[in-house]
């Protein structure tokens, strides 16, 4: 790549073009926001751009940094950074308009072709962190757990350790092998990003999501509490850390405990406009009443939240969608869960290529099964969640968050009657969780 040649550097030697040097710390304090979750970037440069409107690494974190939030609600504020920052073609340099063209790609459905876009800024500006960033919170949507881990190791060997932020390449790095099942070197690497930054949610995040796959759940409460204070307070990510500190809870059949966090920091005030918060929160009742936990009021007060965003958000996400679903089936209203259904079929096939795969091949199965499971027809529900669990990363999220379709498709042969396919999915689960105490519990449940 060539470049414009009234360029400035960031803090790690990428260019930018020419701006006022204050727009420039500022967007190294927007950027610091965006890898720590600790405060809210975009607010940050608001101010920054009405100062400076040219500044055209503004326009295009803050389209970036609000895809980020994987909601249509944010489109035409995207919509309208995308095109102050094309606007500015003539001052911006190569660099510039590579991510600008990988917002345009996102923004209109093209998530994988975003990412190769990405890429291409990356294979020339390595230590690009923003573009590493965003494409890392892509890859979670997607599923893509090769490039979780792969992206991150082909831009690492340019970063020196004391590039800044370079501890936030790391946490990303460790969760990309987190997902690639490679434990050990996730928690190595997790632990010296920590060790290297202390107040990271990512590495925090990335840490526990190796503890709970290693069954080891009390060291994983004692781990995340010991650290509260490095990652909860007035952080922007603390709800879905809480939310596995809950898992823990769970898997050691405190209910009690699991609920007290729901209440107090996964929803606090019962309360949210965001969808990642929301659908954290109906994934924990949904697995609490699995086990037969009376949640209470809780199912009405998310399935009110998602209705606020129905029908705007639906068939843009399939993954918010099937946690729309779970929400409204738990409150007992179907037919309200049955209209989000139908627009996640329709998305299956109009929605850009890449986005209707996801809604076809993953998202639309298992809300049927969601569906069929919440009104008792079990046989219905395996038969259609059975068939996608090799497939289900294609529509995003971790592997625990997945999780949440082997726990239904186990419970569903249950009370099917299905005692032989249920033993052969327990069997399967203790292999990879063999001092798991809801897999015994489970195991507990089967009549023969």
């Amino acid at each position: 790549m060539t470049t414009n040649k009234r360029i400035q550097l960031d803090a790690r030697g990428v260019p930018v073009s020419s701006c006022a040097p204050e727009s420039l710390q500022d967007y190294e304090t927007a950027l610091r926001q965006f890898q720590d979750y600790f405060g809210d970037p975009t607010e940050t440069l608001a101010a920054t751009l009405e100062r400076d409107p040219e500044f055209v690494m503004g326009h295009i974190f803050n389209a970036s940094a609000m895809l980020m939030m994987s909601e249509r609600q944010y489109l035409p504020m995207v919509r309208d950074s995308i095109e102050k920052g094309e606007a500015l073609a003539s001052k911006s340099n190569d660099r510039e308009k590579g991510l600008l063209g990988a917002a345009r790609h996102w923004m209109e459905g093209r998530w994988d072709r975003a990412c190769l876009a990405w890429d291409r800024v990356l294979a020339d500006y390595p230590q690009d962190a923003m573009a590493i960033q965003c494409a890392h919170l892509t890859d979670f949507y997607l599923g893509d757990e090769i490039n979780l881990r792969d992206r991150i190791g082909r831009v690492l060997g340019n970063w020196s350790k004391d590039a800044p932020g370079y501890s936030f390449i790391l946490g990303m790095q460790a969760f990309g092998l987190e997902e690639c099942n490679q434990f050990d070197r996730a928690e190595d690497t997790a632990r010296a990003a920590l060790a290297a930054e202390a107040r990271d949610p990512w590495s925090v995040h990335a840490l526990t999501h190796v503890l709970e796959m290693q069954n080891r759940y009390e060291e994983g409460r004692q781990f995340m509490r010991s650290r509260v204070d490095d990652w909860a307070p007035d952080n922007g990510f603390a709800f879905h850390n809480w939310w596995h500190l809950a898992l823990f809870h769970l898997e050691q059949e405190d209910h009690a405990g699991a609920l007290e966090l729901y209440n107090e920091q996964i929803l606090p005030g019962g309360d949210s406009e965001v969808s990642l918060q929301m659908l954290d929160a109906a994934a924990l009742l949904w697995r609490l009443q699995l086990q037969g936990v009376e949640v209470a009021d809780r199912w009405r007060v998310i399935a009110d939240l998602w209705a606020r965003k129905i029908p705007a958000e639906n068939g843009y996400y399939a993954f918010n969608d099937l946690h729309a679903i779970i929400a409204l089936v738990g409150a007992g209203r179907l037919d309200e869960a049955c209209a989000v259904l139908a627009d996640l079929k329709q998305a299956a096939v109009t929605n850009p290529e890449l986005t209707r795969m996801m809604a076809r091949d993953v998202g639309v199965p298992a809300a049927e099964g969601v569906i069929a499971f919440a009104e008792q027809r079990y046989h219905d529900a395996v038969d259609a969640i059975y068939p996608i669990r090799s497939i289900a990363n294609r529509f995003g999220g971790s592997n625990a968050q997945r999780d949440i379709l082997n726990q239904t498709l186990i419970e569903a042969a249950i009370r099917g009657g299905l005692a032989g396919l249920a033993t052969n999915l327990l069997n399967e689960r203790s292999v990879h969780k063999p001092f798991s105490p809801l897999t015994q519990r489970f195991k507990a449940k089967i009549v023969h």
